[in-house]
């Protein structure tokens, strides 16, 4: 019966000089840990990347080299079309496009002065316009129109009318053609509009740049797709645009080089 006790005896021994072991064992790794996390503060607090570092919450926060980029959507229109047209561009695989304004314009291509008000000997072919008349009408810094009149129209009041009358004696608004826009990303299927929006919606007034309200950006090798809808007449004879033209919608904004992915970058 001794041996037995004794055999007992020596077990409970061993058995609190283990727990003594792990004890410290336990308490080693404690301080190796306590070690490491306050070395990981250190170096974050010195500057040194974090190794495991968060999810951007912003487009600002995704890394790569940034540079300026333009792209532009162009949609050729002909003297007396009332139907909408589209066209694309491709975002180069460069990286993403993140677009911070936009705006539409107007080049003309028509090279016949006839189609023009007041029939000039030449066309003012080349030259670009806003895609509405908008911004003359409001001064937005673009143009300004002149309150004066010539000839039999001295002192009399030129209603809006009159300014877009063609066949007036001063409709030379009737020349600028109105527009409204849809914007499509093509990959996603997203439309940043719920129905075509008025071209006149693009400008910014005061000579200010129309900044979006929020970064809206394309993935790369993806398209950006314009739909441009017709909206003006030059009189109840002859709807539609007024001479041959082109839309030129232009992208403003910068591009992340790299093989970024914004959607992924913020798991959106």
């Amino acid at each position: 019966m001794s041996n037995i006790n004794d055999h007992i005896n020596h077990l409970a021994y061993a058995q609190r000089q283990q727990n003594g072991v792990n004890a410290q064992v336990q308490q080693a790794l404690g301080d190796v840990s306590n070690r490491v996390n306050a070395l990981q503060a250190q170096m974050i607090q010195n500057g040194a990347p974090n190794s495991q570092p968060s999810r951007p919450m912003q487009i600002e926060d995704i890394p790569g080299l940034r540079t300026p980029r333009w792209y532009t959507v162009d949609i050729d229109f002909s003297k007396g079309d009332t139907a909408a047209r589209f066209n694309s561009a491709e975002i180069a695989p460069d990286g993403p496009f993140i677009i911070t304004q936009c705006a539409p314009w107007w080049l003309i291509t028509d090279t016949n002065g006839a189609n023009f008000y007041g029939a000039p000997a030449n066309a003012p072919t080349g030259r670009v316009l806003p895609c509405s008349a908008t911004p003359f009408l409001l001064g937005s810094g673009i143009t300004g129109l002149s309150g004066s009149t010539e000839g039999a129209f001295v002192g009399q009041t030129q209603g809006l009318g009159d300014l877009f009358n063609g066949a007036g004696a001063n409709g030379a608004l009737s020349d600028i053609p109105e527009f409204s826009f849809q914007i499509e990303i093509q990959g996603s299927g997203r439309f940043w509009t719920n129905s075509a929006v008025p071209a006149a919606e693009f400008y910014g007034w005061g000579g200010q740049p129309n900044y979006l309200g929020i970064q809206g950006w394309v993935e790369r090798t993806d398209r950006i797709t314009v739909h441009a809808t017709p909206e003006n007449t030059r009189g109840p004879a002859a709807a539609g645009i007024p001479h041959d033209g082109r839309v030129r919608f232009v992208f403003c904004g910068y591009q992340i080089l790299g093989p970024v992915n914004i959607a992924e970058a913020l798991g959106a």
